[in-house]
């Protein structure tokens, strides 16, 4: 059976993902984009796909290839999706550019992998994703992850925590919520909604806020749920 196209109500801000977007993301700032907060968000990546050479991976919500690009080198394929057609062709043309053969992009929607077969991944990852969807988006894809892992195979999710004192401010002031973040989640939602959809819970750590001193405490004070900036889960299919 052929993957439906996305439907329009893939996000309701659906809008808000033009090429504009694209073009602005990972623009480099002192405070909110800094190196520390990309070094430890691979660091983070790693930790949760656990890439080796022969590893089939499945990003879901792809973007521009970012992602994709950054575990080329450390695995054997690498396939992104996203229901965004702007993304998807941004990110083609970025691989192209690199000339990466184990690495392409589809356009699909993350609540009907039907054009992947059961059992064909290693891992799935699922990296500044979770925030982007409502939960009506996230179960099937959820279940749709399972499906495509092998026994036994992976599951990553990066996202920002619900309970972090900076999203908590974010969401209480007026003007500072970000308009693709339509569903930031407490850890403990993301790990309810891994185990409903019949993963087992591998792993499950926290990074601190990239913020200049701010960051400090978050690291002095690391088993404090306000100190998780964001959620860094692994899980497993059933072997």
């Amino acid at each position: 059976m052929p993957p439906m196209p996305p439907r329009p109500d893939f996000a309701p801000n659906a809008e808000v993902y033009d090429e504009a977007y694209y073009s602005a993301m990972y623009r480099p700032h002192w405070l909110f984009r800094n190196a520390r907060k990309y070094r430890e968000r691979d660091a983070a990546l790693l930790r949760s796909v656990r890439p080796h050479p022969r590893m089939r991976l499945l990003e879901v919500g792809s973007a521009r290839g970012d992602t994709a690009f950054f575990f080329a080198p450390l695995v054997a394929e690498v396939v992104g999706i996203d229901a965004a057609e702007t993304a998807v062709a941004v990110a083609r043309a970025a691989a192209a550019a690199r000339g990466l053969p184990n690495v392409r992009f589809e356009t699909a929607d993350a609540r009907d992998l039907a054009s992947f077969g059961s059992g064909s991944f290693d891992a799935v990852l699922l990296a500044d994703f979770v925030e982007h969807v409502t939960d009506e988006v996230l179960r099937p894809c959820l279940a749709e992850a399972l499906r495509v892992l092998r026994p036994g195979g992976a599951l990553g999710i990066y996202t920002p925590n619900r309970d972090h004192w900076a999203e908590r401010i974010k969401a209480a002031v007026p003007g500072l919520q970000q308009s693709d973040h339509i569903a930031v989640r407490p850890a403990a939602e993301v790990v309810r909604l891994v185990a409903s959809a019949g993963f087992l819970l591998d792993e499950l750590s926290f990074s601190a806020s990239p913020y200049p001193l701010l960051g400090g405490v978050d690291r002095l004070f690391p088993r404090a749920g306000l100190c998780r900036f964001r959620t860094v889960l692994r899980a497993l299919s059933r072997a």
